[in-house]
């Protein structure tokens, strides 16, 4: 795995001008030099998540109405999602705890699935091809493939990361993602979603060295209405580093940290 991402990862400058050269003319190509390349955005480089600077933001939800998590119990949840929800225990958000918690990511190791992936700090990258677009997760070392010449199946197969496929609109890169499981949860403060979850990501790079995203959240199962919000990535020198999640040291952790911390003292 580790050889395959290191090649994946150093294809992504050659192979996204080489593969696309012929794509578009060069009258299609945006006034802002540098943030297209062949009449499409290019998304090239590693991106890391800016919660820093004039617009950096760390979202614990993707509600933007409440985006830390200080009422988290206000999303519109569906009586189906309320109910899962009173039933989380997360380690961010105002109901955050470490006791006893049941987020898949921290007690199974879990993929944490799609959007909740974004909300990790940690860097991303993409490999665009004009068939598929690769995009690279350096947290758990996941990676997706988002289909640029198809629709979706008819009948999807539920999986972690659903089934996507993308296009380009103008300076933006759009990716329309179904066929979720329903085993992970939205964000980091526990909001469960359904199998009829529908994700819209909507990649912009707004000058050289910023990237935005914008994702939208559709579940009729789970959300009484759709809801949104944007976050921001800056170019980042690397390298892409190995973060994973191995089960045995979770365990570590919880036994060696957490439970120690929760353990009342004695008398």
């Amino acid at each position: 795995m580790a050889v395959l991402m290191g090649a994946l990862v150093a294809l992504v400058s050659s192979s996204v001008l080489s593969a696309q050269s012929g794509t578009a003319s060069a009258g299609a190509q945006t006034k802002k030099s540098g943030l297209m390349s062949g009449g499409i955005p290019d998304l090239s480089g590693l991106w890391d998540p800016d919660f820093h600077g004039p617009e950096g933001i760390r979202l614990n939800t993707w509600d933007s109405s409440d985006p830390f998590a200080a009422h988290p119990e206000q999303a519109p949840m569906t009586p189906w999602a309320a109910e899962k929800f009173k039933e989380a225990r997360p380690p961010f958000g105002a109901r955050q705890t470490f006791d006893n918690t049941n987020d898949p990511v921290q007690r199974y190791c879990d993929p944490p699935g799609l959007p909740r992936i974004y909300m990790y700090p940690w860097v991303i990258t993409f490999i665009q091809t004009p068939k598929v677009v690769y995009i690279l997760y350096e947290y758990t070392k996941v990676w997706r493939a988002v289909a640029m010449d198809r629709d979706h199946p008819s009948d999807p197969d539920s999986t972690w990361m659903g089934d996507a496929i993308g296009k380009y609109e103008g300076d933006t890169f759009v990716i329309d993602t179904i066929g979720f499981n329903d085993k992970t949860w939205l964000d980091q403060t526990g909001h469960p979603h359904s199998d009829a979850l529908h994700v819209i990501e909507r990649f912009r790079r707004l000058d050289h060295d910023r990237l935005e995203l914008s994702v939208t959240i559709d579940d009729p199962k789970a959300y009484t209405k759709t809801f949104s919000a944007t976050k921001f990535y800056k170019l980042s020198p690397g390298p892409m580093g190995e973060t994973l999640c191995a089960y045995s040291e979770m365990k570590e952790f919880q036994e060696k940290v957490v439970d120690k911390t929760q353990t009342k003292p004695g008398k």
